[in-house]
């Protein structure tokens, strides 16, 4: 029969192409897990940096006759404007000014008291600069601290340095199952185990959230050591999810796939 024939050959070429599929989307995952594994390394190592920059700024005084990036020193500028959000879900805080290098164009204060909801456009206010920090802008013997310092940078950067790596480690893991089985999940499918991986991945990411609040008072250090530990509580919770199962109760058969 010719149509038989036909048919043959066409899902013939269609199991290379859904081959081929795999492979192309496994070898794009392997190379962007490998990108993400390496800047979660630049991360991690630039966190001794930040360390040190947080210790330089709390132990900085204003400046003296001689007027360095290391103490704090006076700027003048204007006040070009605010943008003050309240919603719930939206909230900016933002003063935006107009002066000599290096006080940037744009300042994240953190609230509307004691200052940014007194000032308007065309106000002259003295900027506290630290290196290139805006650290606190005043008017008029008021001074409020703005959200511009290296304050807690270590600790997010090792906390983003984390998730990044729990993505790039499940993606250059999804991606070689997929080239290395890749007429397999042609003809069956992508394994549910490899998407149950991709849960727990997530999951791993927002473990970092809380290993990086903690740094509050455990610093990066405590942030790298709690983070793996909550993941294996995380990988512990969800152990069942590697074994599914066909059928019910005492007859349940376990399904099995390639690691």
């Amino acid at each position: 029969m010719p149509y038989e024939g036909d048919d043959r050959h066409g899902a013939r070429r269609d199991l290379r192409l859904r081959t081929l599929w795999h492979r192309c989307w496994g070898a794009v995952a392997v190379l962007l897990g490998v990108a993400l594994i390496f800047f979660a390394g630049v991360g991690l190592a630039r966190v001794p940096d930040d360390m040190a920059e947080e210790r330089a700024y709390r132990a900085t005084r204003p400046c003296g006759a001689a007027v360095t990036g290391d103490c704090l020193r006076p700027v003048q500028a204007t006040v070009r404007g605010t943008e003050i959000r309240e919603q719930a879900r939206n909230q900016r805080y933002d003063l935006r000014l107009t002066g000599p290098s290096p006080v940037p164009r744009e300042v994240a204060m953190g609230g509307t008291e004691p200052l940014l909801g007194h000032l308007r456009a065309g106000d002259v206010v003295t900027v506290t600069m630290w290196r290139d920090y805006a650290t606190a802008v005043s008017k008029d013997g008021v001074t409020q601290y703005s959200d511009d310092n290296p304050e807690g940078l270590s600790l997010w950067s090792t906390a983003i340095a984390l998730a990044l790596l729990a993505i790039g480690l499940f993606a250059a893991y999804a991606g070689g199952h997929a080239v290395a089985h890749a007429p397999l999940h042609a003809t069956t499918g992508l394994p549910a185990r490899l998407r149950k991986r991709g849960v727990q991945t997530i999951g791993a990411v927002f473990c970092a959230v809380p290993a990086g609040m903690s740094g509050t008072w455990t610093g990066p250090v405590g942030v790298i050591v709690l983070w793996p530990a909550l993941v294996a509580v995380l990988l512990a919770a969800t152990r069942r999810l590697d074994a599914p199962k066909w059928g019910r109760g005492r007859h349940a058969r376990a399904v099995t796939h390639p690691e």
